[in-house]
């Protein structure tokens, strides 16, 4: 069990963690921590987050067998092959590739992280697998809410509030605590929420809202991916 649960609310606040040797959790609901899950769950065999398209051209012109994909504004990039949509990583496309990966705000969290000792990727989708993953975890665990722009957003925070409250008891900060709080709010309703999380209504506006009915399940897969060297895998 972790000695002691944080919760950054924002990447832009990780410069004021030390995350030496702790373990963290990055979440991005909506959408891209859903999509990594459910690539790797899908068989992807390494995922390589970047963080500008162009990073992402020039990496997998030097990678055989490779997909790029992401997106900016929540729209699929010009030139990649898939978008930042969960359900356009089926198993039929991306079993046995390698992906590069670029969005808005979930791979720039995960950049941010690489100091850390472990790196988990966190959706609902994986939920009880981080959790019974986390309950292993000794020492300081943080959970990296991606949020929208540098900003804060609702769903990521409920996310790690449901991580916090599975986990039980252990020594919590404010911003965990605040983080549990908001998940008990939501926990009954959680498409609900992610309809009318601000970037929720972003995505339902320009097409996308079915993506939000498939962030919202919970425990569809087991598997609970991991950044290593700049790289998530199973």
């Amino acid at each position: 069990m972790p000695a002691s649960i944080d919760v950054a609310f924002t990447p832009d606040l990780l410069p004021f963690f030390d995350l030496t040797g702790k373990t963290v959790v990055v979440a991005d609901l909506l959408r891209a921590t859903t999509t990594i899950t459910f690539a790797v769950a899908n068989g992807a065999t390494a995922i390589t987050p970047v963080l500008t398209p162009e990073d992402a051209f020039r990496l997998a012109a030097d990678q055989p067998n490779t997909l790029i994909g992401g997106e900016r504004g929540g729209v699929k990039v010009d030139g990649f092959d898939l978008g930042n949509s969960p359900r356009e990583y089926t198993e039929a496309v991306v079993s046995d590739r390698r992906i590069v990966l670029t969005t808005t705000n979930g791979t720039r969290t995960l950049q941010a992280c690489r100091a850390a000792e472990r790196v988990l990727v966190g959706s609902f989708l994986n939920l009880r697998a981080v959790v019974d993953r986390l309950a292993q975890v000794e020492g300081e665990l943080v959970f990296a809410c991606s949020g929208r722009e540098g900003g804060f957003c609702t769903e990521d925070t409920v996310f790690a509030g449901a991580c916090v409250a599975a986990l039980g008891e252990t020594q919590l900060t404010d911003a965990a605590e605040a983080a549990k709080i908001l998940y008990q709010i939501h926990r009954d309703d959680l498409l609900g929420m992610l309809k009318n999380c601000y970037h929720g209504q972003y995505l339902a506006a320009i097409g996308l809202g079915e993506d939000l009915e498939f962030c919202a399940q919970v425990d569809r897969v087991d598997v609970v991916p991991c950044q290593i060297g700049g790289r998530i895998t199973a």
